[in-house]
């Protein structure tokens, strides 16, 4: 998936309207992460939240900055998401606290780019750390479709 530089734009500008405005985003992502995700860790002298969702904001423009940042923070993400299912709560709740931050300047388009561009961490993510993929190989699909259209000798549409 590609953004294209339309939505590049959008993504540029709305996060630094976050920036400008992180302790409001902050406090209402914080709110809504304990209350969604009950296993989130604490802030404490090992996870400051704060940095690294800061860090976040300012690298989720475009992919090459998110998989570095995925790489430089894995022991983070490791420990912040120790079950997949977490990452889709997580990258949830981020969108809900970048609508009541972002106000009115959250149109359609930027909630159309940041989604596409959380989905796209939220695969990355679920790659480095958990090891999933949805990605196969193209001899693996028609390994698969050869499977399917066979059972037996018969077709699976034969009676």
């Amino acid at each position: 998936m590609s953004l294209s530089p339309y939505q590049f734009q959008l993504l540029t500008s709305s996060s630094r309207d976050i920036c400008n405005n992180f302790e409001h985003f902050y406090t209402y992502f914080n709110l809504l992460i304990n209350e969604k995700l009950t296993t989130f860790t604490p802030c404490s002298v090992h996870f400051n939240h704060r940095m690294h969702i800061l860090s976040l904001n300012e690298h989720l423009t475009s992919q090459q900055s998110i998989w570095l940042y995925i790489e430089h923070n894995s022991l983070y993400l490791n420990e912040l998401f120790p079950d997949k299912h977490q990452v889709f709560i997580f990258r949830d709740v981020f969108l809900m606290a970048l609508s009541t931050t972002l106000k009115s300047k959250f149109t359609l388009a930027v909630r159309k780019a940041w989604q596409n561009i959380l989905h796209v961490f939220t695969n990355m993510v679920l790659a480095r750390v958990h090891g999933y993929s949805n990605v196969i190989s193209m001899q693996q699909y028609r390994n698969r479709f050869q499977e399917s259209k066979s059972f037996n000798g018969k077709l699976r549409r034969d009676p």
